[in-house]
């Protein structure tokens, strides 16, 4: 499942550096890359965020149940 993702991922990246000089109108291709950059690595910022929520959520579900059951 996660190579079908990564697969994803990557046409993904390859379609956004194809498009985005012409969607947002910039002079390079540079600063079209520099802005996806950007934009990824806001994207994985999010995605670290609400995934140590989920896990640290888990975690904490785990000792109360374990708390509960003595």
């Amino acid at each position: 499942m996660r190579f079908v993702w990564l697969t994803a991922l990557g046409g993904l990246a390859v379609v956004m550096v194809v498009f985005t000089p012409y969607m947002l109108r910039t002079v390079s291709a540079w600063e079209a890359v520099s802005w996806l950059v950007m934009l990824v690595a806001a994207f994985a910022g999010v995605a670290v965020f609400v995934r140590t929520e989920l896990l640290l959520r888990r975690i904490k579900r785990a000792v109360d149940r374990d708390a509960s059951g003595t």
